[in-house]
Order: structure tokens, then sequence, then C-alpha cells
């Protein structure tokens, strides 16, 4: 067989099982599921006390947002506080975080000027929080996230009498075409993380929209005794599903918190390094699928090259995860724009491409300001 045919039938074989794990995504997506009252963890008449962390750095622009989402919870005023931690911020962060301290006897806001242990930047301001905290339950957000009133509410109902994390769904909020096809990409990444989760493996919480029972927190030690990590969330998942307890994700409207899109390919390309530091810490099967897809495009332009007819593979292949988004982003009750759905393929060839090159460059990760 001339070497030619035998490119072409390997890059066949690549293709099909990209294919064929969208296909087999789109078959697992599931709703949640209604739960069993009798292995809830807490009901209506035994709501736990809850604290809500906040890490907050240079976030003057987006806080009060946030701030105003999260008092705005429909959860009892007696269960629940809200710490905020500055995290050395040089802008008016801590102003406004203090104005709101001063209206609500239910914020905090707590000054982190030094490092605990082993954790750095986010994970240290969680740390400390955490040290601060009362609750039972520990709903971790960004500052520059906006949740609904249902949120704590719905996170807490999630747990079940083994549940040690629970993490919802959080959309981008689509201010712009480059913000579309972001929301597109978290989309796809978050309704495979669900399947893969709702099939026995977990992947990881969202550092942004994620609850976590206090007791199996302290368990791990906490991140202070963690080593450190830039996806602090993945490493907290570890830590916690290491102690045997169990992982739920949602997605649905009343944990569907919208955030903020990057503003700029640089910052894209920085947050997806970030995120596939992480990523590469996964299961050997998940990484491999996750490696598929970050080499696909080069792969398939070089197979229309061989075997022009092989586009027809591609197109089915956009077709199908393009339902598949659908599916997951209609599960939150979000609209979904079907133009940008539509050429979404194009911008995930050039960014796929571009992080993978970016990923394997020298440089290191600016996250907030700082360098890692």
């Amino acid at each position: 067989m001339p070497l030619s045919e035998i490119v072409g039938l390997i890059l066949i074989f690549f293709i099909g099982s990209v294919l064929l794990t969208d296909i087999l995504l789109l078959f697992f997506l599931k709703g949640d599921s209604s739960k069993d009252i009798a292995t809830s963890l807490f009901d209506e008449t035994n709501l736990p006390r809850v604290s809500v962390l906040v890490a907050a750095r240079n976030e003057e622009a987006t806080l009060s947002r946030c701030i105003r989402s999260l008092l705005s919870q429909q959860y009892p005023a007696d269960k629940i506080e809200i710490l905020i931690g500055n995290d050395a911020s040089t802008d008016k962060t801590e102003v406004i975080a203090r104005s709101f301290e001063r209206e609500s006897a239910l914020l905090k806001v707590i000054n982190i000027d030094h490092d605990m242990g082993s954790a750095r930047g986010k994970a240290n301001v969680l740390a400390q929080l955490a040290r601060e905290a009362s609750g039972e339950v520990y709903l971790i957000t960004d500052a520059d996230m906006s949740l609904p009133s249902t949120w704590c509410k719905a996170m807490v109902a999630a747990f079940e009498k083994d549940t040690g994390m629970v993490t919802g769904y959080t959309a981008i909020n689509e201010n712009s075409l480059f913000a579309s096809f972001q929301a597109i990409d978290w989309a796809y990444a978050i309704g495979m993380m669900k399947v893969v989760s709702d099939l026995g493996t977990p992947v990881t919480g969202m550092g942004n929209n994620m609850a976590v029972l206090a007791k199996a927190y302290h368990q791990t030690g906490g991140y202070e005794n963690m080593p450190f990590s830039v996806t602090e969330d993945f490493q907290l998942t570890r830590a916690i599903l290491s102690r045997c307890y169990g992982f739920k994700q949602l997605i649905s409207p009343p944990v569907t918190g919208i955030t903020l899109p990057a503003a700029s390919i640089k910052g894209l390309l920085h947050q997806r390094k970030r995120w596939m530091s992480g990523a590469l810490q996964l299961p050997v099967a998940i990484v491999a699928v996750l490696g598929l897809q970050a080499i696909y495009y080069p792969l398939a332009a070089v197979l229309i090259v061989f075997y022009p007819w092989s586009i027809l593979l591609v197109i089915a292949k956009g077709v199908v995860q393009s339902w598949f988004v659908y599916r997951t982003v209609r599960l939150s009750a979000l609209p979904v724009k079907i133009g940008a759905l539509v050429l979404f393929e194009f911008y995930s060839a050039i960014i796929s491409l571009s992080t993978l090159l970016f990923s394997i460059l020298p440089s290191g990760i600016k996250w907030k300001d700082r360098h890692y």
C-alpha cells in the first residue's frame, strides 16, 4: 500500500474518532435529574449556613455587579455571609467593597497582604477566606460574575449525603461576536465535562461557580497545604475526590452565572494556557480526547488534500458539535446565536492552532496582573 494511502487512512481514523466522540457526547448529554429526597443532605427545613467566598484583584469595573447579585440571593439572611478578599488591588476595588460593607451586615471585606503556606494568587485568597468563614457550605465565585437570585439555594439543594462539591453553569456575556465565539467554546467544554461527570468521571469544578462542603474542604488541609496550581479549582476538585466524596455538575437556569469574555486574543490565549496546565493532569483517556480536539483542524486540512470527499466528515463533525452546543446552552434556558454557531468552526480552527503554539512557548502564564 502506498505511503500516501496509509497516511490518509490514519487521518480518516483520527477525524472519524473526533466525529464519533461528538456523537457520543450528544447521545449522553442529559439535563439534571430530579433528586431522591431520601438522599438529600439539606432541604427547605434544614438549610445550612453558607459562606460566599469572592477573590477580588483589581475588579473595580465588575465588583459592584457581582456584590449586588449576591446581596439579592433568595436565602435566609441569618444563614448567609459574603466574604470579599481584596487581593492587593491597586485600583478602587477595596473602596467599592467597603461601601457595600457599610450598607450590609451580610458582607465582610478582608485585605489579603501575605501568602499562606504554599498558596498563591487566588488560591491564597480563598485559603484565608476559608479560615474566616463560618458556613457549612462554601460557595465560591469570582468578582466578574453575576449570579441569579436562586444560585445559593439551588447549589445547596444539589448536595446529597456523599457529595463534597457541586459546580454550576457559567455562561459568557455575549456583547460582541468575539464574545459569542467564547460563549460557544465554553458551552462545548462545560457540556463535555458534564457528560463525563455524569458517566462517573468528574473533571473539575468551575472556580467561578462552585459549592464545597466545608468539612470536605478542611479535610484536604486547605489550599495552603496543597501544591500550588494556577488551576486552583482543578486542584481542589482532585483533593476532595481523593477523600471519596461525590461530585455533582449542574446545567440549569437556577445555577447559571454570567461572566465577562476575555477582552483580547492575547488575554484569551493566556486563559487557555492556564487551563491547559490543569488539563494535562487529567486521566489519560480524557487528555487523549482533548489532544485530538487540539490537532483536529490541521489533520482535517491535510486529509481534505488527500481525499476531497472527506470534507463531508468535517461538515458532519461541525453539525454534530453545533447541535451539542445548542442543547447544552438550552439546558440553561439561555438563547443561542445561530449565526455565531455557524461561523464558530472558523474561529475554533484559528484559536485551537494559536493555543497550541502559544502553550509551547517558554513564556509563563499571566493571570490577574501576575506572572506564574
